[in-house]
């Protein structure tokens, strides 16, 4: 089954028993085609609220801004109606974060990037665990300059990730699969991702080949 399947299956469920649902969304390229196919899906995107993974600490017109590529991506043609709710909410990244974090926010859906060294989100890595990385902090996380471009960014703790029924991992690169393969086999805060996939929670990875399974503390299901 398609990742963007899966994602539309869980929506509709959702709104129908709910009637409201939300999901958080990744910046970066390995997105876009999801996020592309997404909008163009037959559901009542005006009953679906969307936010973002983490954020860099720029204006929502940077080219930078995650923000800014949800929206001119998934935020069109049927889904042109969704409640979007943006990260960079104050002046800074850790205000933000503070303000972020005294509101009521589940998540139903979540799904992930990653990059070629690992992090997932904005948890880099480091020697030691980065804040939201191991401990149980549910919520959002600032971080120093960090990444490309270097500026400060906010970003969900891995708990509030796992808060979500369905969490999508996109492996978009054979380096990434490496990543992936490594991550299985042993935890390590220099390889951020391995947390993520050896959380006790169901995850769904999609394959560089566009192929997707659901696994679990390492084991497919």
């Amino acid at each position: 089954m398609s990742v963007v399947r899966i994602i539309t299956r869980t929506l509709a469920g959702l709104l129908s028993t709910r009637g409201v649902a939300r999901i958080a969304l990744p910046g970066g390229r390995s997105a876009i085609q999801l996020m592309t196919e997404l909008s163009q899906a037959e559901i009542d995107w005006s009953s679906v609220n969307v936010t973002l993974v983490d954020e860099r600490a720029v204006d929502m017109s940077s080219s930078a801004s995650n923000a800014r590529l949800v929206l001119e991506t998934l935020c069109v043609n049927r889904a042109a109606t969704v409640k979007f709710e943006p990260l960079f909410v104050a002046h800074t990244a850790l205000a933000s974060a503070d303000l972020l974090n005294q509101a009521d926010s589940p998540l139903d859906i979540v799904v992930l990037g990653m990059g070629e060294d690992g992090h997932f989100a904005s948890l880099f890595p480091n020697q030691n665990p980065v804040a939201g990385l191991d401990d149980t902090f549910d919520g959002f996380v600032a971080t120093d300059s960090v990444g490309s471009p270097m500026v400060p960014r906010i970003s969900m703790t891995l708990t509030r990730i796992l808060s979500a029924q369905l969490v999508i991992l996109l492996v978009s690169s054979e380096e990434k699969k490496d990543r992936v393969m490594t991550g299985l086999q042993r935890l390590d805060p220099m390889n951020p991702v391995s947390y993520l996939l050896q959380a006790n929670h169901p995850l769904w990875v999609e394959w560089p080949d566009g192929t997707a399974n659901l696994m679990q503390q390492g084991a497919v299901q």
